[in-house]
């Protein structure tokens, strides 16, 4: 038995071990899962909008559904993750996204479908801070910003998933097989977490729930670390579950949560603007759904290489700055998404491009965030500043949707809702790191 030392420092400088990377592949597969499923209706919607008859506003609202379901979702589950455990909080939310895709392949007009996608959302939501966080805590120190941008790059892969299964199976089967496939892909995942993703050592050295002592030890084990003879002093309450709340709202904490839920809803509202849209603009602009999917694919193709891009490179440049070009780059895209024509291979270029700097400002705001707290209080803070981001979303899709019924076209549009990013980039580079 050792007694007097951290293993979390041990962890941390210690090179990665394969144990390591495998508890971390677990959120980066859940995280495939949500990106499948978020944009499930997007890449269903072409051919569900003229199968409903939906108006763009009732098509802008549908999309909306799911992006307060994540509100709803990162402030309900989050700081559950940093009282109760980010285990259980993890297997909930996939058994919420499974019903909630399942509800949608079943689902039969309008209500059905927001209450399915509200539900997906909810699961969503809290999984997306809860996921990161456990990555970022089995990493090790060299490899801290990496593992969080390599659960982040699993979101585009799974866009990928779903673009390649919309494309295959809307002729067979319609829109439904793209949420059937969807929810399978969740339940499937459910089994495999149960089994084998472990609490976080975070969590349980921090926390300290019942049976902290043996649950340590038996992570411990699986890290190749030496057991506890008893654990550390405990810094918060763990019996409180108001307690994260309590402290993050703290003298000395509660200016950077309010800054950081003024800037991430700007940079929300312009993301998911344009991932939820761009499917079917790309449509109208007279070419096949075959190739709005596509754009949406590209899109996700260049989100991969820029959030591992991200992840790699934040250490030597520094998070602040990569969050600030990132943001900017972001709304250059959209801005020029709006003013091209028909011509694909211009399409391909500006989706790839668009789709680096998505996902890069994604790792970049993700990574502020988490390190503007202690770890104790860093899913709970992660947790507030992405459910009033999760706010701002909503309003991106549902804003176009408006806009588009009182007259105004595709490129005013993109110029309107990319200057949202940049207030983000503004705002961002005041950020703290703890």
């Amino acid at each position: 038995m050792a007694s007097h030392y951290d293993p979390r420092r041990a962890l941390g400088e210690r090179p990665m071990l394969l144990v390591q990377w495998l508890m971390i592949l677990i959120p980066v597969s859940i995280n495939m899962v949500d990106g499948y499923d978020l944009l499930a209706l997007a890449q269903a919607a072409p051919v569900l909008t003229r199968e409903w008859n939906l108006r763009p506003d009732e098509l802008g609202e549908l999309l909306s559904y799911s992006l307060a379901g994540m509100a709803i979702g990162a402030l309900g589950v989050s700081p559950i993750a940093d009282t109760k455990g980010r285990r259980p909080a993890i297997l909930f939310c996939l058994i919420l996204m499974s019903l909630g895709m399942f509800g949608g392949a079943m689902s039969q007009g309008y209500w059905g479908m927001a209450a399915a996608r509200l539900l997906t959302g909810i699961g969503i939501g809290g999984m997306t801070s809860t996921a990161g966080a456990v990555a970022m805590e089995y990493a090790s120190d060299k490899r801290r910003e990496f593992a969080p941008s390599f659960v982040a790059s699993a979101y585009p892969v799974g866009t990928i998933l779903g673009g390649f299964v919309a494309i295959a199976v809307l002729d067979e089967f319609g829109w439904r097989g793209i949420f059937w496939v969807g929810g399978c892909l969740s339940a499937l995942l459910f089994p495999i977490a149960w089994l084998w993703l472990p609490e976080s050592l975070e969590f349980l050295l921090s926390r300290q729930p019942r049976g902290a002592l043996e649950k340590t030890n038996k992570v411990l084990r699986r890290l190749q670390l030496p057991p506890l003879e008893a654990l550390p002093p405990m810094t918060v309450s763990a019996n409180d579950g108001m307690a994260s709340i309590r402290e993050i709202f703290a003298r000395e904490h509660r200016w950077e949560m309010l800054r950081l839920c003024i800037a991430h809803p700007f940079n929300m509202f312009s993301f998911y603007f344009i991932i939820n849209w761009a499917v079917k603009w790309v449509t109208e602009l007279g070419l096949s759904t075959a190739a709005g999917i596509g754009y949406s694919i590209y899109v996700s193709i260049g989100g991969i290489f820029g959030g591992l891009f991200a992840g790699w490179i934040a250490g030597r440049v520094g998070v602040k700055r990569l969050t600030v070009i990132t943001l900017f780059g972001m709304a250059a895209m959209i801005i020029l998404f709006g003013l091209l024509p028909a011509n694909l291979p211009l399409l391909v270029g500006n989706a790839v491009l668009l789709g680096a700097m998505l996902f890069a400002s994604a790792c970049g705001c993700w990574l502020s965030i988490a390190y503007a707290f202690p770890p104790q209080l860093r899913a709970t803070g992660l947790g507030i500043a992405t459910t009033v981001g999760r706010i701002g979303s909503i309003f991106g899709p549902l804003t176009a949707g408006y806009l588009l019924v009182a007259g105004f076209d595709k490129t005013i549009i993109c110029v309107l809702l990319a200057i949202p990013a940049m207030l983000a980039a503004v705002i961002f580079a005041t950020a703290r790191r703890a």
